[in-house]
Order: structure tokens, then sequence, then C-alpha cells
């Protein structure tokens, strides 16, 4: 046997000295490293699988369900307005008041298109990119929107081009105008009597005025009119056919925007009925520092402020569109 190994040698006595050391590291330095493995164990995003320990925080605007809606349909060249057919043309006119004793108020609209928020709010484009400088022009100068947070929401300035449907609506209205001295509105009135009974009316009495006699007009359900499930109509259609509740909101804006209300203080609004449970769209005048609902469900002219019931999707005149969002109250 080696001398170093010989029982009781001083090299012996130093190698059992320096592993019993080396166990009373060994022992001590287990429980340093068990804990640095548990910490990384609940380190957010460090579980198996990928999956975070720690649940995202909630968001304060909640996001809008975009299988909800469906983008409204584009009429274009190749798909042009129907024309009348011979059945058409022999039905009785439906530009007749049917409901004289305000039965529009008991109609129940239909779900109207309406488009999801999509990308940023976008700058609006300039006058060439409309359809044409004529249908941008105001009659009057540029009139100042009061800041006011349509049926409790905020508002996102968004490009016409967004809303093609909307753009296709004003080049078809241009071609086809309604707002002549001669032109029935029903067997009855013509716009330039219609147009004299509105004089000397105060701006409020004009929008029940203008309000309650299209409300006369019957509801028909797209599908019946155009055999399609949405579309959009302009005046001369509407005096035609009737329509549902945007196509009543449609031919206020362009009634009211003949008798002098500025266009860029109106606006066609896409809502969401909260009580019906369904798509509704309104006219909505800005007026006095508040905003005024023209309804197809009432001759009652009211501030957007009574209707709790109504969160809007996105509204629309000819100068942009908006999208809306309502936020959720912090607790």
């Amino acid at each position: 046997m080696p001398p170093f190994l010989q029982h009781g040698g001083p090299w012996q006595r130093r190698l059992r000295g320096g592993v019993f050391a080396l166990a009373v590291a060994v022992v001590c330095l287990l429980p340093v490293v068990g804990c640095f493995g548990f910490a990384a164990d609940i380190t957010p995003g460090a579980v198996p699988g990928g999956e975070s320990g720690v649940s995202e925080r909630p968001r304060v605007l909640e996001r809008v369900d975009e299988s909800a809606f469906s983008a409204a349909p584009v009429s274009t060249p190749e798909d042009a307005a129907p024309a009348l057919s011979a059945s058409d043309a022999a039905t009785p006119d439906a530009s007749g008041p049917s409901d004289p004793e305000g039965a529009a108020a008991a109609r129940v609209g239909r779900p109207v298109s309406a488009d999801t928020i999509g990308p940023s709010p976008a700058v609006l484009p300039d006058k060439d990119d409309l359809p044409s400088a004529e249908a941008s022009a105001s009659p009057t100068a540029a009139v100042a929107v009061p800041k006011i947070k349509l049926f409790g929401t905020v508002e996102f300035k968004r490009p016409l081009s967004s809303l093609p449907a909307w753009l296709d609506l004003l080049k078809r209205n241009q071609a086809d105008p309604i707002f002549i001295p001669e032109k029935h509105f029903n067997k009855k009135v013509t716009w330039a009597q219609f147009k004299e009974k509105a004089k000397g009316k105060n701006p409020m009495n004009l929008l029940r005025y203008v309000n309650s006699f299209w409300n006369t007009w019957p509801y028909r359900e797209d599908i019946e009119n155009w055999g399609q499930a949405d579309y959009w109509e302009i005046p001369a259609e509407f005096l035609k056919k009737s329509g549902d509740c945007e196509d009543y909101s449609i031919i206020k804006y362009f009634t009211l925007k003949e008798l002098g209300i500025p266009p860029e203080t109106m606006r066609i609004v896409v809502v969401r009925d909260t009580i019906r449970n369904m798509a509704h769209a309104v006219l909505v005048v800005y007026m006095n520092n508040d905003a005024y609902v023209l309804d197809s469900l009432s001759n009652v002219v009211l501030s957007h402020t009574r209707f709790g019931h109504y969160s809007p999707q996105y509204s629309v005149n000819e100068f942009g569109r908006w999208a809306h969002l309502k936020g959720r109250k912090l607790k």
C-alpha cells in the first residue's frame, strides 16, 4: 500500500477532511438551487406550454363583436339600383300616407347593416375624393359642430372611403333628384307646397315638421323592395317604394339640407337598440349645444340624452364618417 494511504498517515487525514468539506458544501447548496428553480417555474411565461400564470389586466374599452354586423353592400355600375318592373309600376304608389293617425310610432324596425370598428382614424379625403365638389359643398359657411359625446360615446373620424355604399348613394342621388318644384311627394303635396309650408318655422319646429311628414310612409323591408338583405335607397327610390329605418333617415337628411339646415350639423347614425336587441338607424341634428334625434319610430324629436338604449356603431354625413365606442366606467 502506498505510504500516503496507510492508516493514520497525514495524506489519509487530509483526504478525509477534503471529502467531508465537499459533502458539507453540497448539502448547503441544494436548498439554494431548489428555491431558484421554483422561482423560475412561477415566472409569467415560464409555465410549460408557454402560458402565463398571470392573467392580463382588463381593458377599459369593450371591443365590438365583429361577427355581429356585416359590411354595407356596395352598388357598382354593373350592379345598379334595380329598375322597376311592370308589376312594380302597376302597384299603388307607396308615397301616400298610410298611417295618418300616427301608426308610424308602432312600427318595428329591422336590423340594418353596420360595419365594425376598423383601423385607427384616418384623415378625411379631399373634395376630389368625393363624388363631386358640388355634393361636398355646403350652402352656407362652415358651421362648428359642438363637441358632444353622442349617446355617451367617444368618436373617431375615419375617411368616407371606408363606407363605399354611402359614396355610391351620393352619386345616385345626384343623378335622380326629387327636390324640384312640381315634383309630387304624394298625391296632394309637391315639393313647392312642402317648402312653402316650411317657411317661417324655427329650426326646432322644422325638425318636427320633416320628421312627422316622412314618418307617415309605410315601413318596407329591403328584401321586399329590392330582393336583398340591405339596400341604401336614395330619396327618389323612397318616394316610389318607401323603405326601412336607414331610408327614413336618408330622406330626412336631404330634405332638411334643402330647407337650409347645414349638412355638416347632421348625421345618419346606425345604432344598436339594446331593448329590442337589434340594429336601427336614426338621423341626428346638432343644434343649440345638443344633438336631437329624428326617429322613424316616433314623431317626437328629443335630445340624444333621452335615448339611453341606443348604442351608436357609426355615423356619417357628406363630410365624414365616425366610429363610436362606449367606454366602461372605472370602479
